[in-house]
């Protein structure tokens, strides 16, 4: 796993545009898989300005990590999240979207038809953000390291977390989650992983210095070919070589 140390968010945001760019510019044709959240809500508002300005992502496929159970209208879902900050500010669009439907009637078919997408569109590029019990995706602490596209349900402090993040009472929280398994995560040909805050900053020490194991799932990373880490100076504070 390589290993990006930036001063703070803004510079994070910055190194993560630059892989996006850099590698839609060499494979006009790639497909890039995105995440949700606070960490790329940065990179996905930097990248439609690039768009606007002439990037040219006609020919590029996008598709995303995962999304909550329930309606795509609700603000925290991923469907809605990514047309605000992506696709409604952009006059170009890809050549392909491709996303979980939150909202299909029968979830074990949901799960064989994004099976299918990404059976047929290996990821040039997965972004992942960390959860501060080191998940990624909805891949909680304790999934199995062969873990297939599959339903989560989130853990506590997933929750808590999404409440803060939209401003949701508990009740209004979602609690489940279509994720990608660790299997479609690591099959990407390149993971960049992004880390900003303090309170990401255990999650982070366990990443890179605690041991290969499920109940921390990001450390799966460490046995992927073609992983990087970008982390900024609170995310690493925990860190030996801080």
């Amino acid at each position: 796993m390589e290993v990006i140390r930036v001063k703070d968010y803004e510079e994070m945001t910055q190194k993560l545009l630059e892989l996006f760019t850099d590698t839609i510019r060499r494979k006009p044709d790639c497909v890039l898989s995105f995440t949700t959240g606070a960490t790329p809500k940065g990179l996905l508002e930097a990248l439609a300005e690039q768009i606007n300005q002439g990037l040219d992502i006609s020919q590029c496929v996008f598709c995303n990590l995962d999304e909550y159970v329930g309606e795509k209208a609700k603000v925290y879902s991923v469907w809605h999240f990514m047309r605000e900050y992506l696709y409604d500010r952009i006059r170009v669009q890809p050549r392909e979207i491709h996303m979980f439907n939150g909202e299909a009637e029968e979830e074990e078919a949901e799960l064989r038809r994004y099976q299918k997408v990404l059976e047929k569109y290996p990821r040039d590029l997965q972004l992942l953000g960390l959860g501060t019990n080191g998940h990624i995706g909805a891949n909680e602490p304790g999934t199995p390291f062969d873990s297939s596209v599959f339903v989560s349900d989130s853990r506590e402090s997933t929750i808590e977390a999404t409440q803060k993040l939209f401003g949701l009472t508990r009740e209004e929280a979602p609690e489940r989650m279509y994720t990608m398994g660790f299997r479609e995560i690591m099959q990407a040909k390149q993971v960049v992983l992004a880390a900003s805050g303090i309170s990401k900053a255990e999650a982070v020490k366990k990443l890179l210095e605690g041991e290969i194991t499920e109940e921390v799932p990001a450390t799966c990373l460490r046995r992927h070919e073609n992983c990087i880490l970008i982390v900024d100076q609170e995310a690493a504070s925990y860190l030996e070589k801080a």
